[in-house]
Order: structure tokens, then sequence, then C-alpha cells
């Protein structure tokens, strides 16, 4: 027997089958797919209609744009070429969770004289009282696509407040044991020689080259890249400081994501006869850019190189938008370097000492999370009204970062003065990749003055 068809004109014949589920739709109600296509199948057969073609959107959101949905746009296509009459889906919220971006797409279905049918529901879409019952059905579909979000992002919070793994997949270095994260002995020093190698070379390029020679692991520098960034290998996680088990220091992890931010990848240090020691830890005073590097070879009478000068200059200069006209001699640098590392390293003691008197009291930063999390609570049960969560929470975060940077100046160590006995010899004997690693590890910053003088930031404040 025929369903009741009274929604469908007799012109229509060519039907498209839609179906959506998204992961948390099968993890928690074990909606099937092939229930819904069953269903849609055979209400097309009881009501004579030629099925064009079936549109399958799986583990996607209804949250989502439907811009997202690839099947959806690709039904969409065929809809502006005619090659559909009718849509058919199970129930509403296969369809749309979104009032505005179904009144989207139902300008597009009007265009193009294309009707949609949920086959387990009725609307009538041709009265007033029937689009205000679609509205609030609508409204209804998108407050509980809200309210499972919030559940599904309670049930993952927990996980991770107990440190529990919600995905299946690790970073490189990392096991899953018992749910928890874990370091893998396998792979960690793979982790550890990247973060390294990239340091002393400055160069992702090299360091994938090294890694490829000494693990036999293809690792290229986009996904370096990443590595170098994640904060995952401080034992930091979904904002949690102590989530797992860290496999770099601080220290590493900052100097390793200063050398990104100036790009310095782009300068791979190959040229066996030229070493760039201060790539990329040069900026000009006056502007702020980071200086370039270029070689002025000093050629002997018969034209061959006798030596090549390295300088360090201001790129704006060039363009004339910055007055510094200075160009910097790479081994005058590096001599100036030399001879005043000491004492810039007794200034930075004081300064951090200076720095360590003004922390009266160290915060508990577990406190502080522990009163954003309870704000939170109130907030989403609807106890306290936004503004007083935005101001508040405002509040918890400024006294949070406060935290984390007067924990850390506190439990830096200051500089060991003994290193320094001996430098200048001590430093002569190293081959120039090993100098330039060595600057690397021990200069944040070296900004040149308009007079040529040098203020430096190491690494260590």
């Amino acid at each position: 027997m025929k369903r009741d068809n009274r929604r469908i004109n007799d012109n229509l014949k060519k039907a498209a089958l839609y179906t959506r589920v998204s992961t948390e739709e099968q993890a928690m109600h074990g909606v099937s797919l092939d229930a819904q296509k069953e269903r849609l199948i055979q209400y097309a057969k009881d009501n004579d209609l030629l099925i064009v073609d079936i549109y399958v959107d799986e583990g996607i959101s209804a949250r989502k744009r439907y811009t997202k949905r690839p099947e959806f746009m690709r039904m969409l296509n065929d809809i502006k070429t005619n090659k559909i009459d009718v849509i058919l889906f199970i129930k509403l919220d296969r369809w749309f969770r979104n009032i505005a971006d179904y009144y989207e797409v139902q300008t597009i279905l009007d265009k193009h004289n294309v009707q949609w049918i949920a086959t387990e529901e009725d609307y009538d879409t041709t009265t007033a009282n029937g689009r205000l019952s679609l509205n609030i059905k609508l409204a209804i579909a998108q407050d509980e696509s809200d309210r499972t979000s919030e559940r599904i992002k309670f049930v993952f919070k927990n996980m991770v407040k107990e440190g529990r793994v919600i995905t299946g997949s690790t970073p490189l270095g990392y096991k899953i044991v018992d749910k928890h994260m874990a370091i893998d002995e396998n792979t960690v020093e793979i982790v550890k020689t990247v973060f390294n190698k990239y340091i002393d070379t400055r160069s992702m390029k090299e360091t994938s080259r090294y890694i490829l020679d000494i693990y036999g692991k293809s690792i290229d520098t986009k996904t370096i890249k990443h590595m170098l960034k994640n904060r995952i290998y401080l034992g930091e996680a979904y904002g949690i400081k102590k989530w797992c088990q860290p496999i770099i220091s601080e220290d590493t992890f900052e100097i390793a994501n200063q050398l990104l931010e100036v790009r310095s990848a782009r300068y791979d240090g190959t040229r066996s006869d030229r070493t760039y020691l201060f790539t990329g830890l040069v900026f000009c005073q006056c502007c702020g850019r980071r200086m370039t590097t270029y070689s002025c070879p000093n050629k002997n009478k018969d034209g061959t190189v006798k030596q090549s000068f390295i300088y360090y200059r201001c790129p704006a200069h060039t363009m004339k938008i910055c007055e510094m006209s200075k160009q910097i001699n790479q081994e005058k640098l590096e001599k100036w370097l030399v001879e005043n590392i000491r004492f810039e390293a007794e200034r930075y003691n004081v300064s951090l000492s200076q720095r360590q008197v003004k922390i009266i009291k160290t915060v508990d930063t577990n406190k502080i999370l522990a009163k954003i999390e309870k704000l939170k609570d109130l907030y989403l049960n609807d106890l306290i009204p936004k503004d007083m969560y935005e101001r508040d929470y405002t509040t918890l975060s400024k006294q949070l970062k406060q935290a984390e940077e007067d924990s850390y100046i506190k439990n830096k160590k200051p500089i060991n003065m003994d290193f320094f006995d001996d430098f200048e010899n001590t430093y002569q004997k190293l081959t120039p990749q090993s100098k330039k690693a060595f600057w690397s590890r021990t200069i944040k910053s070296i900004f040149v003055t308009k007079d040529g003088d040098f203020n430096i930031t190491l690494n260590q404040l």
C-alpha cells in the first residue's frame, strides 16, 4: 500500500536521498546510515519516485555549516543543474539544526523548484502556521544539538582532567598505555634530536636530513615545524600543564620557537665555504626588522677568491624606509661577543636576582584553574549572567598568566660563571658549525643601534 503522498506533485519524479550522521551521534545513539538509507529507498518505491542519487555525509555534525558537508554540496550542485525534483530525508535534524543555514539553502531550492520531504515527520510550509511550526522545530533541534555538544565536551573534559587520552593517535615520542599518554622509548630520542638539531643549525631541511641519516626515519619540514610548536612535548595539553610526562625542557622549547619566529629555516647553512653565525639573531634597532646577510668576496690578483667577508644589513635601508646605514661585519660582531659575553652573563644574573626578589609569594596555578572551572560551571548552569562570567574570567586569566610567569622566573637558575673561565681559548677551538650552535643556544637577539653599538638579550632570561 502506498504511503500518503499528498506533498508530492504529480510531475515530481527525480528524487535525491540524503542521509547524515555525526560521530557523536554514532557514539551516543547508534544512529545508522544504513537504516536511514533503507527507509528512504522504501519510501521512494512506495511513492513511485525515481532515485537519481544517494548522498551520504558520514561523521559530519549538523552544527557545521552546510558548506562543510561534502555530499550536501555535491547535492546542491546537482540541484543547480536541475537533476533533482525532490529531496528525501527521514527527519528534519538530518537536514539542518541551524535556522539561518536552513533558509539560505531553502532559497536555492525555491529557485530551482525543488521540494523536500522529511519522510517520518509532517511539515506544511505553505501556511504561516506551518512555517512557524517549522521554525520552532528547527530552534528545538539547534538547542538539542548545542546541548549534545556540551554533554560531549563535558565527558571529554572529565577525561582530560583525569589525564586520559580522547583520541587513538599520539605524537611522535609518545604511546598510549592504560588510556594515558606515556613516553615511547623507541622514538623519544628522535624528538629530542629534532629540537636540538634545529636549534644548532636553525634549519628544518638540515634537521630532516640528519634524522633520516641517523635514525632512517623520514620527517618532512612541515612535520618538523609542527613538532617544534607542539606544546605536548612540554607535557602540556588542552591548556593543562603537567598533563603528561614532558620530553623537552621549557628552555629548549622556547629557544626553538624563538628561532621559528624569525623564519631562520630559509638559511640552511649548507655552504661549506662560509658559515653565517648569527642568521636570524641580528635586528635593526631603528625599525625592528631582522637584518639580512650577504657576503663580499676578497679576490686575489688572478681573480680567485682569497676570503669572503660576511655582513649583516637592514633590508629596509636599501628601500630607503629606514635610517640604519650600518653594515655589520660578522668577524667584528663575533669578536665583540666573545669579549663581552661574560659581562652580559653577569648582568643577566643580577637582573634575574632582582626579579626573583620582587616575587613575594608564588600563587598556586592549580587553585586559579579550579576557580576558572567553577566559574564555567556556574555560567553553563545559568547561575551567573554572561557579563559577570566574562569579567571574572578576564581577572582570573590575568592572575593565571602572572602566576605562571612568576613561577617560571622563581625557578630559573643563574648562569654558572665558571663556564667563562678561559672561554676565549675554548671558543676558538670550535668548528664554525659548533660556534653557530653555541650562539643559537646562548643569544636570543642582537640589536644594532644607529651608531653601530650592540644590545644583546640572552636566551636564559
